[in-house]
C-alpha cells in the first residue's frame, strides 16, 4: 500500500539517535538557559527556513510565530533582501522560506498568513506534480534521505503565489552543485529559470540544495546569476546587519537558519539569539573561495 509520511513523530522513528545527538541536545539546553533575549532587539534581518510542517508540527509553527512576533517584524523575502542591499535595517526583521516543495507547505502558508507573514518557497520543478509513488520514493530516499512524502502540484504552487508568497528555485532535482561539472550546473540553472518563469511569472530567488558552503562553488555562483536569478541563499547560520557601504545583489550571500519545528523551542531561540549576539557585516559576503 502506498503510504506517505505525514507526522514528524513517524519521521523521527526512521532516524536512529546517536550519543552525539543526545550530547548536542544537552549542550543546547545548557546554552539556551544562559541566552538572553535582549539580543533579539538588535536591528537585523534574520532568514529562517523549514522543510516541512507535518500535522503534528502545525501547533508548533503557530507557537513559534507567536513567540517571534514579540520581538520581530515579519517581512517578505524580497523586502528582506532589499533592506540589506539598501542598508535600511532599522529594527529586528524576520523572513521565512521553505525548501523542496512538500505538499504540507500549503498548511504552513495558511498558518503564516494568520500572522501576516509570507515565505519564499524554493521548489524543485522536476518533482512538482509528480504522482508516481515509486518515483517519489526513489527521489526521497536517494536525494533527500527521507521517507516518501507528497509534493506540491503546479496549481498549488499558484495558490501559494495567490496568497502573497514567493516562489524560488532549488535546482531541477535537488542537485549537489559542488559535485557537478560546469556544463550540468549551467544547463540546470537556465532550465529551472525558464520553467519557473513560465509557470510562476517573475522568479528572482535561488537557494542551493543542502545549503552548506561545501555544497556550492564559484562556478555555481556564477551560473546562478548568469541564468537570471537575482539572489542566492545558503543554509549557513547567521543574520544580516547593515553593510558599511552599499552591496550588490551579486555580492550578497544570504544566510538562512534551518529550523525543525519538532526541536525544543528554547533551542530554536538560542540559535537566533546567538546569531544576533554575533551579528557581523561579514555575513553579507561570500567566503573568498567563491570569488
Amino acid at each position: 500500500m502506498e503510504k506517505f509520511l505525514n507526522r514528524y513523530e513517524d519521521l523521527k522513528r526512521t532516524k536512529s539517535r546517536t550519543l552525539r545527538s543526545y550530547a548536542r541536545d544537552l549542550a543546547l539546553t545548557g546554552l539556551s538557559l544562559a541566552a538572553s533575549e535582549k539580543y533579539l532587539a538588535i536591528p537585523r534581518v534574520q532568514f529562517l527556513y523549514i522543510h516541512h510542517v507535518f500535522k503534528d508540527e502545525e501547533k508548533r509553527l503557530d507557537a513559534l510565530l507567536k513567540k517571534l512576533s514579540k520581538h520581530h517584524q515579519f517581512i517578505t523575502y524580497n523586502d528582506a533582501v532589499e533592506k540589506i542591499l539598501k542598508g535600511t535595517i532599522d529594527k529586528p526583521y524576520i523572513t521565512f522560506s521553505s525548501d523542496d516543495g512538500l505538499k504540507n507547505n500549503l498548511r504552513a502558508a495558511e498558518i503564516l498568513n494568520e500572522y501576516n507573514a509570507k515565505a519564499c518557497f524554493f521548489i524543485n520543478p522536476g518533482i512538482i506534480g509528480e504522482t508516481d509513488y515509486e518515483k517519489i520514493k526513489r527521489f526521497c530516499t536517494q536525494t533527500l534521505d527521507f521517507p516518501p512524502v507528497e509534493f506540491l502540484n503546479w496549481d498549488e504552487v499558484s495558490k501559494l503565489q495567490h496568497w502573497g508568497h514567493e516562489i524560488g528555485s532549488h535546482t531541477m532535482m535537488h542537485m549537489n552543485i559542488a559535485a557537478q561539472a560546469e556544463q550540468q550546473i549551467t544547463e540546470d540553472m537556465h532550465q529551472t529559470y525558464r520553467i519557473l518563469n513560465e509557470k510562476c511569472g517573475g522568479v528572482k530567488h535561488f537557494a542551493f540544495p543542502y545549503g552548506r558552503f561545501f555544497h556550492f562553488s564559484a562556478i555555481g555562483r556564477k551560473a546562478v546569476f548568469d541564468a537570471g536569478f537575482t539572489t542566492c541563499a545558503t543554509a549557513e547560520r547567521g543574520c544580516h546587519i547593515n553593510p558599511v557601504s552599499p552591496i550588490s545583489n551579486i555580492d550578497l550571500c544570504i544566510r538562512r537558519d534551518h529550523t525543525v519545528l519538532g526541536w525544543d523551542m528554547n533551542h530554536i531561540m538560542y540559535f537566533l539569539i546567538n546569531n544576533a549576539k554575533h551579528a557581523s557585516v561579514n555575513n553579507n559576503f561570500y567566503p573568498a573561495s567563491f570569488k
